[in-house]
């Protein structure tokens, strides 16, 4: 995209910006021929402004002599403008009378330097007349000549034939180069400005905050991409090219030092503005603002893209988003509702058998749920590495994630292992329980067998009714340690006054069980 100082450059060598006049403004007063600036130049380089004889200038208003001479200053290329400017006034055929407001308005009112001021005389002008021009104070110098005088000045091949030059002048294809130039001008610095607005929007650093905003972004943007691509670059390169062409045929050729159009006539014919480098030196110009259009419609599409990337990507973070949140909503909410029963662990064997199996069935729906996640955690892996904007907020959402699911999955794990812990607890109590009444009926046995062999064989079966007492109550007590050490696990996991309640219910329950079995 041009820069703000490449964008001055476009505007040099009589390729106006917006704010000047143009020759359509003021075509009447430029018709009646009152000035010209030929493209000649003096001496020292200076553009020369020329009042022609017999143009009759003291016909206009002061403000409409302002407004010609404000726009004929910048004609000239700015370079050649900035050394100032000669004029020649042609008094043949005229008075003083004539003379005297020009000289006013050119110190009132012209932008530019003026160095000297030639005045042609006439033949039989008077010397009072001179004498008065003299004793006039102006801020530039002026000379009272003859026209055979003014060469001396002003080589012959930079004056027009009525001043006794060479220089070939057609003030009639002069406008109407001035007007097909400012015209272009006009039109392309118009499209710069419209494609500069759209650069702006191209450029914008906003994004939506949800998923339907970011949709509409989106479509936005598309219809972004149709106005860049209805940008009329080939309508107004066309023009250019007439332009160049109308240049090029009216100067003899492609002139204009270093530049070389691309655009230059073929033709061949007679030249009515050979040798002025005014219009030369606005044919680089020209070129370069063509070139610049189509190398900023470019630049906008590359920018276009860059931000139909960035617009993709924030869609995609949003669903990202969107997607862990529901992740987030479920792990929580499910969270609260398995602490309720965290410790819930049955009070018999078929209680703690029912609750295992819901656990169970519980755990497998959790591990499709573990599926959703595992996906968007890939899905972030992916957005990173492919070099997305918002990486480290994805990074910091996946972890956050992570970090939950495994705190749930570990209260997953610690409830399989208490109700594991819970059934084989309640199923030796049971069978302990169960068999108190057998062993009750083993040991009340009072009679002693005579025979010392069947004696020995009572006294075995009697240790072996011991050992197997003690099996199950060390099996019974070995479990619940196990389960209270996982249990007081839990509590400690878990801080909720109801959780609290059943974690002591249960406990208290297991330490009665015990209690009983000593």
């Amino acid at each position: 995209m041009m820069s703000s100082e490449n964008e001055c450059a476009y505007y040099k060598s009589g390729v106006h910006q917006p704010q000047d006049i143009r020759a359509v403004d003021i075509l009447p007063l430029l018709q009646e021929k009152i000035a010209i600036v030929s493209g000649g130049r003096d001496r020292r380089g200076c553009p020369i402004l020329t009042f022609p004889a017999r143009t009759r200038p003291e016909r206009l208003r002061s403000e409409d002599l302002k407004k010609l001479l404000l726009y004929l200053s910048t004609t000239p290329c700015e370079e050649a403008a900035e050394m100032g400017f000669s004029v020649v006034i042609d008094m043949r055929g005229t008075t003083w009378n004539t003379v005297k407001p020009i000289l006013k308005v050119l110190q009132e009112a012209f932008p530019i330097k003026i160095h000297t001021a030639y005045i042609i005389k006439p033949e039989n002008f008077w010397q009072k007349q001179r004498t008065s021009l003299g004793s006039a104070k102006y801020k530039f110098e002026t000379s009272m000549i003859s026209v055979e005088t003014l060469s001396k000045y002003i080589d012959p091949s930079q004056l027009t034939s009525d001043l006794e030059g060479t220089l070939p002048y057609d003030h009639n294809l002069w406008i109407e180069l001035r007007m097909s130039l400012e015209s272009f001008t006009w039109k392309a610095t118009d499209l710069l400005n419209r494609m500069e607005a759209v650069k702006d929007d191209l450029t914008r650093n906003d994004f939506a905050d949800d998923v339907s905003t970011s949709k509409s972004m989106i479509d936005a943007h598309s219809s972004l991409k149709k106005r860049i691509i209805q940008v009329p670059v080939e309508d107004i390169d066309l023009e250019g090219q007439q332009v160049l062409h109308k240049l090029s045929f009216a100067t003899g050729g492609s002139s204009g030092g270093s530049c070389d159009s691309g655009y230059s006539s073929r033709d061949s014919g007679p030249a009515g503005m050979a040798g002025n480098v005014d219009f030369q030196n606005a044919v680089p110009q020209v070129v370069q603002l063509l070139e610049n259009i189509h190398v900023t419609r470019q630049h906008l599409l590359q920018l276009w893209h860059i931000r139909k990337v960035k617009l993709d990507q924030c869609l995609q973070l949003r669903l990202y988003e969107q997607d862990a949140q529901k992740m987030f909503d479920w792990i929580y909410h499910n969270r609260d509702l398995f602490l309720v029963s965290y410790v819930d662990i049955g009070l018999t064997y078929q209680e703690a058998k029912d609750l295992q199996e819901e656990h169970t069935h519980f755990t497998r729906s959790s591990m499709n749920v573990y599926v959703n996640i595992n996906r968007i955690l890939s899905v972030a892996s992916r957005l990173i590495e492919g070099g997305h904007y918002s990486a480290a907020t994805i990074q910091q959402i996946a972890a956050r994630l992570d970090r939950a699911w495994k705190e749930f999955a570990a209260g997953l794990d610690e409830r399989t292992t208490v109700l594991t812990l819970s059934v084989l607890f309640h199923q030796k109590a049971e069978q302990y329980m169960n068999s108190v009444s057998l062993w009750s009926k083993a040991c009340e046995q009072t009679i002693v067998p005579r025979e010392v062999t069947h004696l020995e064989d009572v006294i075995h079966q009697h240790q072996t009714l011991y050992e197997n007492m003690c099996q199950a109550y060390t099996e019974v007590h070995s479990t619940s340690k196990k389960l209270l050490y996982q249990l007081d696990h839990l509590v400690q996991v878990c801080h909720q006054p109801r959780v609290d309640m059943s974690s002591r219910k249960h406990v208290k329950f297991l330490h009665f069980f015990l209690f009983c079995l000593t």
